[in-house]
């Protein structure tokens, strides 16, 4: 489990406390960076018997994320934001199930909001310009249009807040860009997957909150990257409909063109 730590020891202690106490899956190992910067380091190492890392230079999400694997040689790789808490134990255990398929480059889990609303099942391309959480607001016991959000199912990308993946795949994709950052960086890792020939899987059933997500961003850059790079992609997600609305990524009907 890779975890960023850049809000703090108490969040990264309420982090930890929730994933060692809610986690049943028996064999992981938790890793821990922080930037060069981090003046904590022996109150840390009193408070977290775990592998810390130190992050030289400024702190970019793709590039410390790539460091990390770098950094170690487990053949799974678990990315994980240190605002997330597991919801029910087996949340490890099920995305496991999925990794450890070959055809599959990618796991996501179902992240919920404190107020029990969806903040991420997986992701649509070529809607809202780029890219938009599926039934993001949606309430967590709303079945989606068909059932979606509570089917395991193949989508275009799913969030590092919480991805679960091989290290040879990582490799063999060359990780994180790392000249785009947030959703646009999850996006273009998993299209890459995609374009190697793995699956990017969401489960429903791997459910955990997300305290702190992120308010989203817009970044002119990294859009004009994602539509050069991915043109062809961005017109037609292969795992959504082109009569489903491009405006949300919520599987409703989209605007009819008659002309």
């Amino acid at each position: 489990m890779i975890i960023q730590s850049r809000r703090g020891l108490e969040l990264l202690e309420r982090c930890i406390e929730n994933l060692t106490s809610r986690t049943s899956y028996p064999n992981y190992e938790i890793v821990i960076v922080q930037g060069d910067k981090f003046h904590g380091a022996s109150d840390f190492s009193s408070r977290f018997p775990h592998h810390l890392l130190r992050f030289p230079g400024e702190s970019n999400d793709s590039a410390v994320k790539n460091f990390a694997v770098n950094q170690t040689n487990d053949p799974w790789i678990l990315f994980l934001d240190e605002s997330i808490e597991p919801v029910e134990p087996e949340w490890l255990t099920i995305m496991a199930e999925h990794v450890q398929r070959a055809e599959v480059g990618a796991v996501g889990a179902r992240l919920l909001n404190p107020n029990g609303t969806i903040e991420q099942a997986g992701t649509v391309v070529g809607v809202n310009n780029t890219a938009q959480r599926a039934f993001h607001a949606f309430q967590a016991d709303h079945p989606g249009t068909n059932r979606q959000l509570q089917v395991t199912r193949n989508c275009s990308a799913v969030s590092s807040a919480c991805m679960l993946s091989r290290r040879e795949v990582l490799q063999q994709t060359g990780g994180f860009d790392e000249s785009l950052g947030g959703t646009l960086a999850d996006v273009d890792l998993c299209l890459k997957m995609r374009r190697a020939g793995h699956l990017i899987v969401y489960t429903p059933f791997a459910k955990l909150c997300w305290r702190e997500a992120p308010s989203d961003e817009i970044d002119v850059k990294g859009e004009a990257i994602m539509r050069e790079r991915w043109a062809d992609v961005l017109q037609s997600d292969p795992y959504y409909n082109p009569n489903l609305s491009r405006e949300r990524a919520d599987f409703s009907l989209g605007k009819l063109n008659i002309g």
